[in-house]
C-alpha cells in the first residue's frame, strides 16, 4: 500500500558495520522457506511486501519512533485522501488535457500546446512510481536484516514530481547522523551492498561507480528501473523535499521542467559526465528565472518564505511531503511564454561569466559579491548555481569554456529560432 509509513528504529541512526553475514543467511532461509523457485521474482517480492506490511515497527528503550515523511508519499489515485495531503500527481491536478486555443490569434498557443502535450504523454504515471515504492520497500526490508537502524530514501525526479517514465531510480540509504566519507567509506560499503545483493533475482547490471557522491547502479528486473543508490548523501534529500514543494506551488512548472529537460537532452546539453549541465542544474535555472526574470515572479523563494520548514539543520527524519503551499502568483503568462522567456534570459540577460544564481534568496548575485560575502571557497566555472544547502556549484560539471561556449550557443540559437518561428519543431530538426 502506497501510503504505508514505516518508523526509524530508533530515532537515532547508528553506525556500526553492517552485518552481511545476517543478510545472506536470513535471505537464504527465507528463499528456503517460501516455497516459491528463484526465477519467481514477483511473488518473492510480494512476500516480502506482506511481511513488511504486517511488520510492527518496536521502539528502542529510550527512543521515540519517528515516521519516515521523507520517502512515504500517498498515492493520487486513492480515493481517500487524508485533509491537506499531496500526491506526486497533486500539483498537475489542473493539466487534464491539452488546453483549447484561445478567442483570437495567439502565436505562443501552438508552443503552449506542444509543452502539455508533451508533459501529458511523458509524464510519470502512478503505476510507475507505486512499483518504484514497491522496490524500495522490498530493499528497505532486506537492508534492515543487516542495518536494522538505516533509513532509505526515494530522491531525484521520482520523488520531488519532475519524473517520466524513462527517469532512473535514486535512492540514498542513510546510516549515520555524523556523515561517511565519500571518498573511502562510502565506497566500500557500496561494495558489500553490491554483494549481498547478488542473492537477489530481480537485481540485475550492479556496478559501484565512484564519484564525488559515489553510487552502486543496478537493474530491477520487475519495475524495469535503473536504481542509483548513494549512502548518507542528505543534501539529495533536503533538495528533494525543496524541488518537490516548487513542483506544488504552480502548476506550470512540472511540464516546464520536463520540456526543458527534453530540449536540453536533444541538443546534448545535460549530460554532466560531458562537461555540460545537470538535470539538477537545469531545474534551478528555471526556478531562478521563475523568481527573479518574470514580472511579477510566477515563484517566491521557499526558504524565505518557510524558513522552518527548509532549515537545513532540520533533522531529515522530520521532513513532510504532504504540507501546503500558500502562494498564488500573480503572473498570468502561458507555458509557452514562459518557455521562449526561459530561453530569452539566458540567451541576452543573464551573465554567465560574472553571475551566480542564489534560488535560496530568489536572486542573482555578481561573482565578485558572492565571494566576498557569501562563500569565499565557492568553485568557479563558467557556471555558478548556489547549491540551497550546502552552498556548493551545483554546475561544477561544466568545467570546460569550450564545451560551455556550445551550451551557450545552444540556448542563443533555441532563442532566436523560437522566436522567430513560433514552433518548437524548429528546435528538434538538428543539433544547434
Amino acid at each position: 500500500m502506497v501510503q504505508q509509513q514505516y518508523a526509524f528504529v530508533p530515532a537515532q541512526h547508528q553506525y556500526h558495520q553492517p552485518n552481511f553475514l545476517s543478510f545472506d543467511n536470513g535471505w537464504q532461509s527465507f528463499q528456503g522457506n517460501s516455497g516459491y523457485p528463484q526465477d519467481h521474482r514477483e511473488t518473492i517480492r510480494q512476500d516480502i511486501l506482506s511481511q513488511l506490511h504486517h511488520k510492527q515497527p518496536s521502539a528502542s528503550v529510550g527512543h521515540q519512533n519517528r515516521k519516515r515523511h521523507a520517502d512515504s508519499l500517498p498515492s493520487s489515485s486513492s480515493s481517500k485522501k487524508s485533509k491537506g495531503s499531496h500526491s506526486v500527481e497533486s500539483s498537475s491536478a489542473v493539466i487534464k488535457d491539452v488546453p483549447r486555443p484561445p478567442s483570437g490569434y495567439n502565436p505562443m498557443h501552438s508552443i503552449t500546446e506542444a509543452i502539455i502535450r508533451y508533459f501529458l504523454e511523458n509524464h510519470q504515471t502512478d503505476k510507475a512510481y507505486k512499483q518504484k515504492l514497491q522496490l524500495r520497500d522490498v530493499l528497505f526490508k532486506i537492508f534492515q536484516s543487516c542495518m536494522p537502524n538505516c533509513g532509505l530514501y526515494i530522491v531525484g525526479s521520482t520523488m520531488s514530481g519532475f519524473g517520466t517514465m524513462k527517469s532512473d531510480m535514486d535512492m540514498c540509504l542513510m546510516i549515520t547522523e555524523d556523515g561517511v566519507d565519500q571518498k573511502r567509506e562510502a565506497p566500500e560499503i557500496l561494495y558489500l551492498i553490491q554483494k549481498a545483493l547478488y542473492k537477489c533475482s530481480f537485481v540485475r547490471e550492479s556496478t559501484v561507480i565512484r564519484a564525488k557522491v559515489p553510487i552502486l547502479r543496478f537493474n530491477d528486473l520487475i519495475s524495469k528501473a535503473q536504481v542509483d543508490l548513494n549512502v548518507n548523501n542528505g543534501v539529495g534529500i533536503r533538495n528533494t523535499h525543496l524541488l518537490k514543494y516548487y513542483c506544488m506551488t504552480d502548476w506550470r512548472v512540472r511540464p516546464l521542467v520536463l520540456y526543458i529537460k527534453k530540449w536540453a537532452r536533444f541538443h546534448d546539453i545535460n549530460d554532466a559526465s560531458k562537461a555540460t549541465i545537470s538535470s539538477y542544474s537545469l531545474c534551478l535555472m528555471l526556478i531562478h528565472y521563475l523568481q527573479y526574470a518574470c514580472s511579477p515572479p510566477v515563484l517566491p523563494s521557499l526558504q524565505e518564505l518557510y524558513p522552518e520548514r527548509f532549515d537545513g539543520t532540520l533533522d531529515i527524519r522530520e521532513l513532510k511531503f504532504d504540507d501546503t503551499v500558500s502562494y498564488k502568483s500573480d503572473n498570468g503568462q502561458s507555458v509557452g511564454e514562459l518557455f521562449l522567456g526561459f530561453l530569452a534570459y539566458y540567451s541576452n540577460k543573464y551573465r554567465f561569466e560574472e553571475d551566480c544564481i542564489c534560488i535560496r534568496e530568489g536572486r542573482r548575485y555578481s561573482l565578485d559579491d558572492y565571494m566576498r560575502f557569501k562563500n569565499e571557497n565557492f568553485q568557479l566555472q563558467p557556471l555558478c548555481i548556489e547549491e540551497p544547502f550546502d552552498l556548493s556549484n551545483t554546475a561544477r560539471s561544466c568545467h570546460d569554456k569550450n564545451i560551455f561556449n556550445r551550451v551557450k550557443r545552444v540556448f542563443k540559437k533555441s532563442y532566436q529560432e523560437l522566436q522567430k518561428k513560433k514552433d518548437v519543431r524548429c528546435l528538434f530538426n538538428q543539433p544547434f
